[in-house]
């Protein structure tokens, strides 16, 4: 008759001590010897290691453990810091432009290279000035809020970092404005002069003719 694999025979098959059931004081005493201090029987298996090797693989795993841990908060640390300044930076650009980038920024552009050609021929200086004040003129022009933002947050930094030079711009800039008043004031005494001497110089041609 043949065999039949589906039969049960668990009544056949003997397993060894300690791998289904407990093992016996007498057997673990057996095993402990032939196993010697290095041996530790764990569910009924005798599990036998090294102290030197397990010692240092165990350092070694601590190492890379910890290494690990701070390579990970590390690259933590410069994710959030790299959004952090990147919603500042977005906070800011969205707080100074006001008005489309676009084609705005193009105008600008081209103002401050038609200002860079027309000095490219003068000295370093006028040649760094030229750009930045024709960029400038067309940035007031094009983008005047962003322009007045521009400015005050100039003289924000200014103020905190190096208040003797804004002093001394303020002064120049009182003073400019004083001069343009005092000749806007000698330009309507002119004019009225200049009525007033045509005007006697009519009266005297008409008495003359008269």
């Amino acid at each position: 008759m043949g065999r039949n694999f589906y039969n049960d025979d668990d009544e056949l098959i003997i397993n060894k001590p300690g791998t289904i059931d407990p093992i016996t004081a007498k057997l673990q005493q057996e095993e402990s010897i032939h196993g010697g201090d290095n041996a530790t029987i764990i569910d009924g298996m005798v599990i036998r290691t090294t102290p030197i090797l397990e010692k240092y693989s165990n350092q070694l795993r601590q190492f890379a453990i910890t290494k690990f841990n701070i390579l990970e908060a590390e690259l933590a640390t410069q994710k959030s810091a790299t959004l952090n300044e990147w919603h500042s930076l977005q906070t800011g650009f969205n707080r100074l432009v006001k008005e489309p980038v676009l084609p705005n920024a193009i105008y600008i552009l081209t103002a401050g290279l038609t200002g860079s050609i027309l000095a490219r021929n003068r000295n370093l200086a006028l040649r760094f000035v030229t750009p930045l004040v024709f960029g400038g003129v067309a940035t007031s022009a094009f983008m005047p809020r962003t322009f007045d933002n521009l400015v005050r947050e100039y003289d924000e930094f200014e103020v905190a970092h190096v208040p003797e030079l804004y002093n001394q711009r303020q002064e120049l800039i009182r003073t400019l404005r004083q001069w343009r008043v005092d000749a806007e004031s000698q330009r309507v005494k002119f004019n009225d002069s200049v009525i007033e001497q045509v005007h006697e110089l009519r009266k005297k041609w008409k008495e003359v003719w008269d």
